[in-house]
């Protein structure tokens, strides 16, 4: 039966978290218009998959009281969760994870940030952890506090700290959630970030910085490159990554905004296909049998002015 509690309520939790192999992350804007993102997370090790253990696995997901937790935000070719995190009075978010766990329950823990870890093995629970979350992007003070420069848990492309505040957690069960088996980590985001942070390496080197950890965004192939042309604003044109710049140079939407509603706080426009949402808004519910007409008709006056003969076989 379900049950709530002011805080993770004992260390068989705390265990079973710290367990798990991945989580989703799910948040919005305040405008009610806007896009709701759910982002799955893996929780990558910077240990090689041969030797992870127990202990090892989570250390991108820490538990650091009763009442708070943070994770490691890699970087992706979006960043919607920094962006609805970041907007003033916002702060949302939902977490929740599909595990591996000997001793299965489903745990979440949400709020205004909220996670969710589900049990896919043995006996079913879910767990919801209900709070409100904050961005401490790289390098920033927090940030290397939790994770100082040349700790072996700051993974390639990490690019913030997510950190929420714990003040309910949920309890309850997970009957309808299907069984899985795990069989390791994927290395290809970490593998992908590290070349680019090798960039990163190879400019500082040949430019003297002692504060520097990474190149500036005119470093083509380094992190802020990328940031700067990935991570800039949401799919709602909200500010994304700090340090990723905003609003976002011309050129720095991703192909993915592309056809996709992209004002906020105004009229919805589409930057791509928005003629023919016009077409159909003027012809009706009939539109692609009267569309059909038009482009007929068209092909004929094509064909007449080239000639029937030209299309008659010899």
């Amino acid at each position: 039966m379900g049950a709530f509690y002011d805080e993770i309520p004992n260390e068989t939790l705390i265990d079973w978290i710290k367990a798990q192999k991945m989580f989703w992350v799910a948040t919005a804007p305040l405008d009610g218009q806007g896009t709701v993102n759910v982002s799955p997370k893996g929780a990558p090790s910077s240990i090689p998959n041969f030797l992870l253990t127990r202990d090892l696995r989570y250390e991108c997901f820490e538990i650091v009281s009763k009442n708070a937790v943070w994770y490691q935000d890699m970087t992706g070719s979006g960043n919607e969760t920094i962006s609805h995190l970041r907007e003033p009075g916002n702060g949302r978010l939902t977490i929740s994870a599909f595990p591996y766990s000997t001793r299965p329950y489903i745990i979440s823990l949400t709020s205004t940030l909220g996670t969710v870890f589900n049990a896919f093995e043995g006996p079913p629970r879910i767990v919801r952890l209900f709070g409100r979350g904050k961005v401490f992007e790289r390098d920033s003070p927090e940030y290397n506090e939790l994770l100082p420069v040349g700790d072996h848990r700051r993974l390639p492309g990490s690019r913030a700290i997510i950190w929420l505040d714990v003040d309910r957690v949920g309890t309850s069960c997970g009957y309808s959630v299907p069984f899985f088996d795990y069989v390791k980590d994927r290395d290809r985001l970490k593998d992908h970030f590290a070349d680019k942070e090798d960039v990163d390496r190879a400019y500082l080197d040949e430019h003297a910085c002692e504060d520097c950890t990474l190149a500036p965004a005119t470093e083509k192939g380094g992190m802020r490159a990328y940031w700067e042309l990935k991570n800039s604003e949401s799919v709602d044109g909200l500010p994304g990554l700090g340090i990723a710049g905003f609003p976002p140079k011309e050129g720095a939407i991703r192909k993915a905004r592309k056809g996709v509603k992209v004002a906020y706080g105004q009229a919805a426009k589409s930057s791509a296909g928005g003629w023919m949402q016009e077409v159909k808004r003027t012809l009706g519910t009939e539109w692609r049998f009267e569309l059909g007409l038009v482009a007929g008709a068209a092909v004929g006056v094509w064909l007449g002015a080239r000639g029937w003969e030209s299309f008659v076989p010899r």
